[in-house]
């Protein structure tokens, strides 16, 4: 009892620090955006949750007493019904088949709310066996004590099947917290059209190179050549640490971060690049499809979304790498399975954990929708590079071609949210309110080092 009362306590703290930050809209949320791009459903606001814990605990002691001496399993997920919905019952039927002991019970939640229902459903004591979450709150959870530590539990053919930057996402120290599942990895959609009126015939291939002709782009058609990704990401990718080596304080308030924050300043204060929303997917997506913008990085899975809402766009898409930084990586958004420590069901969730995300499953999903598994085996299917000819299909030859050079950006640290958020502060007070870089820089590294301390 007592450990159930400190690891409600601990979800609660990690909820309210946390929830705020990486919800819809904010720069923290491209991995939520890109499992919503790979849903593409909608979910009914949630009922109250004491009504809910109430109604779900009945149902539970119903399903038990029926179920007689099996092993309920239950499976939260994060919108993927109705879209979905065959495909999901689907395998369990089929796991439960193969285990005739074991009942899977699945509940399907919107991103929103599966925070806050974690939170309440392991106050209430019954916690989820196996549930799917992005690689942030992942980290903060594991740092609280709160997830099952798979390098312990886990077997090492249970763990061996995944590709090893996707693995070690949701490391701290010699811990691992969850299954790496499916993965979103950048890929660049540009316009054909905006690039041959700019008289543009190179694809830019990195960030300098493609500021070296942004305003060729911007002076002959009115668009931007490209929309920055969000500050935090773009550390990663030219090669800047954020946090020092021993991950105890913060190391990116250099005069290197500093003259790269100017460089992007020049470039927005002459309104050559964006200035706002960076990294914001969903307004990114807008000047794209009304061809002020012409080039997007998301997944593959977008273009299904871009092709309903402005399909003359879609037909003059053409698709290549993604910009990258210094070092030639680009980012690989990331959802996964874990085990919550509460559950009374380690090892038969650690099973089904390492079932739901095998090479055959994945494989499965990713030819329901464009994704991209974290599994070497499947990541290495011909059916990724088989299809020359769709654009979806070179989309998805794309996808695989990055799995060795893209990853999901880790700190590997609890909190990574709150660090995060603070660190685009720096973009805040720089780009959008025209601030001193150093200062705006120091002042970020400062909360940063509060957060960690």
């Amino acid at each position: 009892m007592k450990k159930m009362k400190l690891l409600s306590a601990v979800l609660a703290t990690v909820m309210a620090s946390s929830m705020a930050l990486v919800g819809c809209g904010s720069s923290s949320s491209a991995t939520a955006d890109a499992t919503a791009d790979a849903a593409a459903t909608e979910q009914a606001d949630t009922e109250a949750a004491a009504g809910e814990e109430t109604a779900e605990a009945e149902a539970e002691a119903t399903e038990t007493a029926d179920s007689g001496d099996k092993t309920q399993i239950e499976f939260w997920t994060i919108s993927l019904q109705p879209t979905f919905t065959d495909f999901f019952n689907g395998l369990i039927a089929k796991y439960e088949e193969e285990n005739p002991n074991i009942t899977v019970k699945w509940v399907d939640l919107p991103y929103d709310s599966i925070q806050e229902k974690l939170v309440t459903s392991v106050a209430g004591g019954s916690s989820p066996d196996v549930v799917n979450l992005n690689t942030q709150f992942a980290l903060t959870l594991a740092g609280k004590g709160a997830l099952v530590d798979l390098n312990k539990e886990a077997t090492e053919e249970q763990r061996s099947i995944y590709i090893p930057s996707l693995y070690e996402s949701t490391e701290i120290g010699d811990a691992a917290y969850a299954f790496p599942w499916y993965a979103s990895p950048n890929i660049m959609f540009y316009n054909k059209e905006l690039f041959e009126q700019a008289g543009i015939t190179e694809i830019p291939t990195t960030y300098e190179e493609a500021n070296a002709l942004a305003k060729q782009m911007k002076d002959a058609t009115g668009a931007y050549l490209y929309n920055p990704t969000e500050f935090f990401n773009l550390l990663f990718e030219e090669d800047i640490p954020v946090l020092n080596e021993d991950n105890t304080a913060a190391a990116f308030n250099t005069d290197q971060t500093a003259d790269l924050l100017n460089s992007y300043k020049e470039l927005t204060d002459q309104d050559i690049l964006p200035k706002a929303n960076w990294g914001v997917w969903d307004e990114e997506l807008k000047l794209f499809e009304t061809e002020k913008l012409a080039i997007v990085s998301s997944s593959g899975s977008s273009l299904s979304r871009i092709k309903d809402e402005a399909p003359d766009v879609y037909e003059k898409i053409a698709v290549a790498a993604p910009l990258t930084g210094s070092v030639g990586l680009s980012r690989n958004a990331l959802m996964n399975v874990v085990v919550p420590e509460a559950s009374k069901n380690h090892e038969e969730a650690i099973k089904f954990a390492a079932w739901i995300t095998n090479d055959e499953n994945q494989l499965a999903f990713c030819k329901e929708v464009a994704i991209f598994p974290s599994t070497t085996a499947a990541a290495a299917d011909p059916y990724f590079t088989e299809d020359t000819e769709t654009l979806e299909g070179q989309a998805r030859a794309m996808s695989a071609s990055l799995s060795d050079s893209s990853k999901d950006y880790s700190l590997g640290v609890e909190g990574q949210s709150e660090i995060q958020e603070d660190v685009n502060k720096a973009y805040q007070e720089t780009i959008i309110n025209g601030g001193d870089a150093k200062q705006a820089l120091d002042a970020a590294a400062e909360e940063v080092n509060s957060d960690l301390n």
